[in-house]
């Protein structure tokens, strides 16, 4: 692992286990912050947090469950190998919160935010790997986020450029633009269309490779003319593509504000939304 290149923040209630936890990150950037609310608001260039425990009790579990918000980090917690542990924290595991028992920290914690790392695209692949762990997504919806956020892996390395068009991805994922729009809108815990959330996902994605690369090039790439890639910064972000080359922190900070006035929990969506959605069983995809 490339350890210099990943900034994380760690806490720990425990001194010793801290003490520990700081050995095992002696390569790595990182923050060990003294409050576990100070894991809420990390820094931009935070790729993941750690939080250690000793105890792993209710009230830790309860915070973990419901203190992230959608744009924050993955989070590895480090804790003893126990029957309560494992009660309570297997049900939390997915693609935003793993699991390292303490007796194989030194082997494979750094592994783990490695991964987390080398994949990270900001902050929409954030907010996917946050919208992939709900657990009530039919399969096909978690794959439509997957391939919009780019948190699939591809065996040949191909370059990830955003999918800015609901009727191809659809037909990528097996099911009708119909049906796909529909699932989004009773399943996804966002007050936004698809349509709008792949509008973003190029704004991101754009505000990110301009740093390599020109702005009509990096159009082509999407398959739109350098005014159209325009229009739909101005319609997302309320920037020209020149402002944005300038302050691509700008992008990001609009983004996150969007996500604030969209994001929905689904305890305010209602529940059996999943039931009330019609099936369509995903086609196979032809080699």
């Amino acid at each position: 692992m490339e350890s210099k290149q990943l900034v994380c923040m760690l806490y720990c209630g425990d001194g010793e286990l801290g003490n520990r936890l700081e050995r095992v990150l002696a390569g790595v950037a990182v923050q060990r912050v003294r409050s576990r609310e100070a894991l809420l608001a990390p820094p931009a260039i935070v790729c993941a947090t750690v939080y250690g425990t000793t105890t792993c009790s209710d009230d830790e579990v309860e915070w973990l469950r419901s203190a992230f918000r959608p744009l924050s980090p993955p989070c590895v917690v480090v804790a003893d190998l126990s029957v309560d542990c494992l009660r309570r924290l297997y049900p939390l595991r997915s693609c935003r919160l793993k699991v390292v028992w303490t007796a194989e920290a030194e082997d494979r914690l750094g592994e783990v935010l490695g991964e987390f790392a080398r994949v990270s695209w900001g902050p929409m692949w954030r907010l996917g790997l946050g919208l992939v762990s709900e657990p009530s997504l039919r399969p096909f919806v978690k794959e439509t986020i997957r391939r919009a956020c780019g948190l699939r892996n591809d065996p040949a390395g191909t370059p990830f450029v955003p999918e800015k068009s609901v009727g191809k991805l659809a037909r990528e994922v097996g099911v009708a633009t119909s049906t796909l729009r529909l699932c989004w809108r009773e399943e996804v815990p966002l007050r936004c269309s698809l349509k709008e959330f792949l509008s973003w996902t190029v704004t991101l994605w754009g505000t990110r490779a301009r740093k390599l690369e020109e702005w009509t090039p990096l159009a082509k790439r999407l398959g739109l003319q350098r005014r159209s890639l325009e229009r739909n910064f101005l319609r997302t972000a309320g920037c020209t593509l020149a402002e944005a080359a300038e302050d691509s922190e700008r992008v990001v900070g609009r983004f996150n504000e969007w996500v604030d006035s969209v994001w929905e929990p689904h305890s305010a969506n209602g529940s059996g939304a999943y039931d009330r959605v019609p099936t369509q069983a995903p086609r196979e995809e032809m080699p």
